[in-house]
Parts: C-alpha cells; structure tokens; sequence
C-alpha cells in the first residue's frame, strides 16, 4: 500500500514481497499443480518446468514440484515454491517405487493436487498409478523428446492423458511410433525468458582467449551420447589440423563427463578444448563465442538455439526433427548430416572464412528469435489447458 510504504517502493520489494507470501499462504480456491519431473538439473526439459512452475504460481495456482533435485531447486525457492525430494525416477527397484509411490500419496492427499503435470515416461507412469487412487486427479505430460524405445510401456502410460508435443517433430514420433491419436496431442512450442541479468555476465577465461586472436567455438548441452560432444571435439581436432586457432567451449556437464575427458587427452587436445561444466548465463556467455555448434544425435524442440539467436549469433547444428525446425540452412544457421564430422568441420571452416556469411546468418537468426519465441503464448497455452481440464 503506497499510503502506509511510500510510493518509492521498488520493484525488487514488491517481488520479494509476493515471495513471502507465496511461501507462507496458501490460496484458497486455486488450482494445486505438481510438476513432476526426473530431475530440475540442467537441460532444456528442467527449464522448461521451471518456467511453467513459476509462471504459474504468479498467475495464482499453488504449485509444487517433484523430483531428485538439481541446479534449479534453490530457484524454485527463491520463488516460494516447494520442491518435493525424490529418488530418481528411473530407479526400478522395487523399494524404491513404492517409496517415491507414498512420498508422492502423503504430497497428493495433504495439498489436495487438483494436476499432475509430467516431464518423464516414468513420472507419467507414477501418475497413472496415483490416478487409480486419486480419480479426480488430471495428468497432462509433456513429451520433450522423439523416443525409439519402451514401446508397449510409452502406449499403456500416455492413455486417457492430456498430451502436449513441444514440437511438430516429436507430435510425429508420437504418432508414428507410439499409435497415439492425433487429437490426443496439443503442440505448444517450447518458449525461453532471458533475464536481463543473464545478458550482463561476462567470463574473464574467454575474453582472455579473445584477446589473443582465438576464434571461440562452442558446444552446450548435456555431456551424454543425445548431445554428439564426441563429434565436437573431433571438429576442433580437425580445424586445428588445418591451422586454424581455435579454441573449443564446451559448457554442460552429464554422464559422459569422464569418457569426454580422456579422449580430450587422448587427442592431446588440453589445451585447446575447455569444460567449462554447468553455467548459467548462457546468452551472456554465447555472446563472448564466434559461433556454436549443436552436433546433436536426436532433440524434440530444442530452447538452444533461440538462446543462440537472442544473443546475436549463428549455429552449425545436426539436419534432425527439431532442431530443423528452428535452423533454417543458410538462413540462420548451417545444417549438417549428424555425426557427420567432415560436414561440421567444412561448415566451420566457412563461418570462420566468411564473415559476411556470418555476419547475415547472425542478423537473421536475432530476427528468427523475434518471431517464433513467443514466451507469453506458451505460457498462456499451457494454463488454458489447465483451466479447460479443471473446469475454471
């Protein structure tokens, strides 16, 4: 109230504010929404839970969210919202599911869940069970990703569910792979929000690299086998061969953290290849690149490059579903054939050689970013589904 505080209240007190509030009431007559998800750790899937909790607990719904931790929790917090801490979801054993099965009864039962919105097979899976026992309980999931495998498993556990494709190559791979009826599947693409913080940082490591005429090419993601860093790394082996001076960034970290190391080694490559694990700031740090490259082996809707775009750079990235359909070739970025090292390492050659073709790439990609990362719409398409299932 600006007659009892003053009307200089900032902006940052009134977030602070909503905050506490947030964290020690509970609204009545609002929806209760549990995300429940594999993990909040780094990855474009995590991200997105995030930015749907979140927006939705400012839209008035009271939101929890479930899974075996990460880098996003402490974000939830600061948000006031509750994250429910669990084993990983992709554990089968027996202890274990009916462990996570009483966790996540006690959590649906004492904050009477009106949705289970999942972000994992396995998690739909949980809600499928928990629906048995709780029938007033919706279940919408959301497929981030194209699947090859669980066949019979992904069919029984994606029935009589509110299903959201992130993109029109993963509603595909639903339909084609899994048998599920077109009319069962909602597309709404994936939306990233920058924060201007974001945009502010800046790595000493990298403008030293600069400073000393290196051309800084980066790979982000999650360091696992989906993520193609075994082909990163072998493109930058090779621009190196041919005399270029590169330095490769690679910005992430994952399960194949160790295997990715020892052929750095191996390839005597120390030096001139840096890990730099998981960063925030991801635009800020592009910004500080020459250009990425995304060798990915499968994506769904990838959130990379739009934060490649919003910072007024270019990609060399895999010719897959998804991916090409925010990459156009030679519009705003450079499409190759994955695993295709060869293709990579020319493509690099020629944004390295060709600034002009660079430098248009770039101005298209920032425009690509204006047009299609429509952050509002994916936020209200996800709540009119929301609102629509619980009848508000």
């Amino acid at each position: 109230n600006p007659d009892v505080y003053g009307k200089d209240i900032s902006a940052e007190m009134l977030s602070l504010l909503s905050v506490y509030i947030r964290k020690n009431t509970k609204r009545e007559n609002s929806m209760n929404i549990l995300y429940l998800s594999r993990t909040m750790g780094q990855g474009g899937a995590e991200k997105i839970v995030y930015q749907l909790a979140t927006e939705t607990a400012l839209k008035g719904a009271n939101v929890f969210v479930a899974s075996c931790g990460g880098v996003y929790v402490k974000q939830l917090e600061k948000h006031g919202i509750p994250h429910i801490q669990l084993d990983d979801l992709e554990c089968k054993k027996p202890q274990v599911i009916f462990k996570t099965l009483r966790i996540l009864t006690g959590v649906l039962r004492r904050e009477r869940i009106d949705i289970i919105h999942t972000h994992h097979r396995m998690a739909q899976f949980y809600a499928i069970l928990l629906k048995l026992r709780f029938p007033r309980i919706q279940i919408v999931y959301t497929a981030h990703n194209v699947f090859f495998d669980k066949i019979l498993f992904t069919r029984m556990v994606l029935q009589k569910s509110v299903i959201v494709s992130v993109g029109d190559g993963v509603k595909e791979n639903l339909i084609q792979k899994f048998c599920v009826s077109p009319d069962q599947i909602q597309v709404i693409y994936n939306g990233v929000q920058v924060e201007k913080s974001e945009v502010n940082c800046f790595n000493s490591i990298l403008s030293d690299m600069k400073n000393q005429n290196h051309i800084l090419i980066g790979a982000i993601g999650r360091l696992s086998e989906q993520k193609g860093m075994d082909v990163f790394i072998r493109v930058i082996k090779n621009l190196l061969n041919q005399g270029f001076p590169v330095k490769g960034i690679i910005i992430g970290d994952g399960e194949d953290k160790n295997i990715l190391e020892k052929m750095i080694r191996d390839m005597n490559l120390q030096k001139d290849i840096l890990l730099m694990g998981y960063q925030n700031h991801i635009p800020a740090l592009v910004r500080q690149l020459d250009f990425v490259i995304m060798p990915s082996r499968w994506e769904g809707f990838p959130l990379l490059p739009f934060e490649v775009f919003y910072a007024n750079r270019t990609m060399i990235a895999s010719k897959i579903s998804g991916i090409k359909e925010i990459v156009k070739h030679m519009e705003n970025g450079i499409l190759v054939e994955p695993d295709d090292e060869k293709a990579f390492t020319e493509a690099a050659v020629c944004l390295i050689t060709d600034e002009t073709l660079r430098k248009n790439l770039e101005r298209n990609g920032k425009d690509t970013f204006e047009k299609y990362n429509h952050y509002g719409d994916f936020v209200n398409q996800y709540n009119q589904i929301y609102k629509k299932i619980t009848g508000e």
